[in-house]
């Protein structure tokens, strides 16, 4: 079934369906955790809202009872109902889980962050996942702080080492994500390492293979219709689509798009505090001086707050194009339009207003353009 489909069925389903009650049970047992506990959950509710239920322990045991809707991630936590006055910041005993309907059991000893929690096919799904990428990720947490360190102690030929050695260990952490992910498309589980991992920039060409196989059951939970509602956005910004727009530009004035039309536009979603925008602006501005005589244009669409930070460093990179904000940062109109909630990112139109390109950047920027561009 296509997304069309898949939102049309969304919009026509009755009020109540999002508001299920689906009642799950929480059991524990911590028999050596001590007196004067408290367990608190922090969860979705069936409203879609995060909430918080709590309950004291009691020789060693806890039940906690609730309504949620679909699966989401949760957490538990153990609190001492005294503070450590001796403890400045306390270490949270706390464990990440998926709640949804069904029961729960919560089996350890004296801590919430080494117990077990089994239940559901969600939470099933969770331990499984963690299981197979624990290993991978207690390597990725030491070439961290190894980093850490050598960038303290200026050690670059450390620096190198770790480098050479987290390329081969990303590739085997995408590995075992993707496997995942594509075993699973059923799993609430999956749909959130898809919206934390995959979707922060969503091009059609590389996102579809993660987002299409995903079930319908998953994608109408409430995590589900906001990938949903986001997709559909970014798919305005695809190849072949028209774009235009209206913005104030850096001198106060209604600045039009399609005031352009006729030129090849380059249109760059960035901003001042944004560090890997800012080291793309070289590599536009080269561009730019090699290109600007061919009917080539670049518009940078700022999601800065403050108008000064915005021009500082506009001048500081010496940047001669049109620039437009609205200044309400990620919620700018034209960034919420077409679902922008990463920078940078950019789109190539032609002469007709039509996109033909996204996401050139480095030091190839030139060069790409230049094969659209002639």
């Amino acid at each position: 079934m296509n997304i069309k489909k898949i939102i049309t069925i969304l919009f026509l389903l009755p009020a109540g369906f999002c508001m299920a009650q689906d009642k799950f049970e929480i059991s524990g047992k911590l028999p050596q955790a001590g007196n004067e506990k408290m367990v608190v959950l922090d969860y979705v509710n069936s409203a879609g809202k995060d909430a918080k239920d709590s309950t004291l322990l009691k020789d060693g045991k806890f039940t906690l009872t609730g309504t949620t809707a679909f699966g989401n991630r949760a957490y538990l936590y153990l609190v001492p109902l005294k503070k450590d006055t001796a403890k400045r910041r306390p270490q949270p005993d706390d464990q990440t889980f998926y709640l949804e309907k069904g029961k729960y059991s919560v089996m350890g000893t004296d801590s919430m962050a080494t117990a077990k929690i089994t239940g559901t096919q969600a939470q099933t799904d969770h331990l499984l996942y963690t299981s197979q990428m624990d290993t991978l990720m207690v390597h990725y947490r030491l070439l961290v702080k190894r980093y850490f360190k050598a960038s303290s102690a200026k050690d670059t030929a450390e620096i190198k080492r770790i480098q050479s050695e987290g390329k081969p260990l990303g590739g085997r952490m995408n590995a075992a994500q993707d496997a995942f992910i594509f075993s699973h498309p059923d799993s609430y589980v999956t749909l959130d390492i898809v919206v934390n991992d995959k979707a922060m920039v969503i091009d059609p060409k590389v996102f579809d293979p993660y987002y299409k196989p995903l079930s319908k059951r998953v994608l109408s939970s409430f995590t589900g219709q906001k990938l949903v509602a986001k997709y559909q956005k970014a798919m305005q910004l695809s190849i072949g689509k028209t774009l235009d727009f209206t913005q104030t530009d850096d001198k106060g004035k209604e600045f039009k798009l399609s005031s352009l039309k006729g030129k090849y536009v380059l249109v760059d979603f960035w901003a001042s505090w944004c560090g890997p925008c800012r080291a793309e602006n070289p590599n536009l501005l080269k561009a730019y001086n090699a290109l600007k005589d061919k009917k080539f244009e670049i518009v940078g669409i700022s999601l800065d707050e403050t108008k000064g930070a915005w021009l500082k460093a506009v001048t500081a990179d010496g940047m001669p194009w049109a620039q437009v904000s609205d200044l309400k940062g990620f919620k700018n109109d034209v960034a919420v339009r077409f679902g922008i909630t990463a920078i940078p990112q950019n789109v190539l139109i032609d002469p007709n207003g039509v996109i033909i390109a996204k996401n050139l950047r480095g030091e190839t920027v030139l060069t790409e353009l230049s094969n659209f561009i002639k």
